[in-house]
């Protein structure tokens, strides 16, 4: 589930909420809603204000994060929605909606992924040297790795892909960062785009350390290894998207 589909769900139930009764008739559901992630990684995988923003509910802001947090918890994707603080919605997705958000990068179905075109005009100007070094580094990292696994006998399919694998916290939160990825794109603000790239960055080097991607002297490959570099395909994709939407070439081996 991307944000921007999370969005849709939480404008979906502020609507069911109003013809029910359990909201005035005043509410305004908002067209724009904010997904973002939470300031501490323990607390979900996105979080969103509407509930501040909302306005003639006729309930505290809250309370209002508290139904939707009711309502989110029984739609497809989510593992988990709670209310926190004075009115943010703090979600949870499930392991098996990880997985989907991976393999849409690499069908190539959202911005995020393989779709785009390798000689896409340059919306962005290029980040500061260090991050463009970093994001140009990462990639032949990426890249290097998906080689290595070929050469060891690594079998790759997202179709393999094993949701438990996105579980432990670096592998979700890249994940998450990659799902973001359409939507700052899209409001082509440099200054947010470069603040994401930042974000992936950091994002990949923490999953990059945090498991063993190839297998080890006479370790066999096992399916582990393989959905390991199923999301390095993705970050690759990605990074190599965000590089070209700056015009600068993502190169394979540096």
């Amino acid at each position: 589930m991307y944000p921007a589909q999370l969005a849709d769900e939480i404008r979906e139930i502020l609507a069911r909420l109003v013809a029910s009764g359990e909201l005035a008739p005043t509410t305004r559901v908002p067209a724009y809603v904010r997904i973002e992630r939470p300031v501490r990684a323990s607390r979900g995988d996105f979080a969103s204000p509407v509930a501040l923003r909302v306005t003639g509910t006729g309930v505290s802001p809250r309370g209002l994060a508290d139904l939707l947090a009711a309502g989110l918890r029984d739609r497809q994707g989510i593992a988990g929605a709670e209310a926190v603080e004075e009115g943010f919605v703090n979600v949870v997705l499930t392991p098996a909606s990880l997985a989907e958000i991976v393999r849409e990068i690499l069908a190539g179905a959202t911005g995020a992924g393989s779709g785009e075109s390798g000689d896409h005009a340059a919306v962005f100007a290029p980040p500061g040297d260090g991050l463009t070094s970093g994001l140009r580094y990462a990639h032949a990292r990426l890249a290097g790795l998906l080689r290595a696994g070929g050469a060891l006998g690594v079998a790759r399919s997202p179709d393999r892909l094993d949701p438990g694998e996105l579980i432990p916290p670096p592998a979700r939160r890249l994940v998450c960062a990659l799902a973001e990825y359409p939507g700052v794109s899209a409001r082509e603000n440099a200054r947010a785009f470069h603040r994401h790239l930042a974000e992936v960055l950091r994002c990949v080097e923490d999953y990059e350390g945090s498991t063993s991607m190839l297998p080890r002297g006479d370790e066999e490959a096992t399916p582990a290894h393989g959905s390991r570099l199923v999301l390095v395909d993705a970050a690759r994709i990605v990074v190599a998207n965000a590089l070209r939407r700056c015009g600068v070439s993502a190169p394979d081996r540096l």
